[in-house]
């Protein structure tokens, strides 16, 4: 199970793969520069609003490359380094560990969605795969804003709902994909 926990070396860690030096400024670190201002404004709005809203962090990161690193290692420690998701305050607090993060590895063709404890009865491994199996047509065709805006608005989707809220923050609306095996689209959109 994904977790944004993980007692892990970041020495080992940044010796391979350009870890990001410092803390991001918001929900969305483009670090690729593969995302249009308009996508980051609007992805900025969703995490701010789903944060506000549901107590639950939703960071979007794109790096150029993970240099040879597992995205799984590199994912879980730029989520524990960053300190994705409210820390526990008490025992039993049910805002604790309730972040997400998105990174898309632009060169290395990798994606992974990074989910917290208190997230994982909502968004398991299955259900993330699912939401990057759909992401996956826009990201063959260069497309990232759709696919970060996919992706991103099925996490807030799940949580939303989870925690019976509505998200008003509007993101752009990916075109259908094509299936390269048949010609037909593959995803169904869920809407925030």
């Amino acid at each position: 199970t994904c977790t944004l926990i993980a007692a892990f070396s970041l020495g080992s860690l940044t010796a391979r793969a350009q870890m990001p030096t410092e803390k991001p400024k918001g929900y969305v670190s483009d670090f690729a520069s593969v995302l249009s201002g308009t996508a980051q404004a609007q992805l900025e709005a969703l995490s701010t609003e789903l944060d506000q809203k549901a107590h639950a962090q939703l960071a979007v990161v794109t790096v150029k490359s993970l240099e040879g690193q597992p995205i799984e290692d590199f994912s879980i420690a730029l989520a524990t380094k960053w300190g994705i998701g409210n820390k526990a305050k008490k025992a039993g607090d049910q805002t604790a560990d309730r972040g997400v993060l998105l990174i898309v590895a632009v060169n290395d063709h990798r994606d992974r969605i990074e989910v917290g404890y208190g997230l994982e009865p909502i968004i398991p491994d299955g259900r993330a795969g699912d939401i990057l199996r759909a992401m996956t047509p826009y990201l063959r065709s260069g497309d990232y804003d759709s696919a970060v805006a996919l992706g991103a608005s099925s996490i807030a989707a799940i949580i939303a709902q989870d925690a019976n809220i509505t998200i008003d923050a509007t993101l752009p609306r990916p075109a259908p994909a094509r299936s390269e095996e048949n010609g037909a689209s593959n995803i169904s959109l869920i809407r925030v």
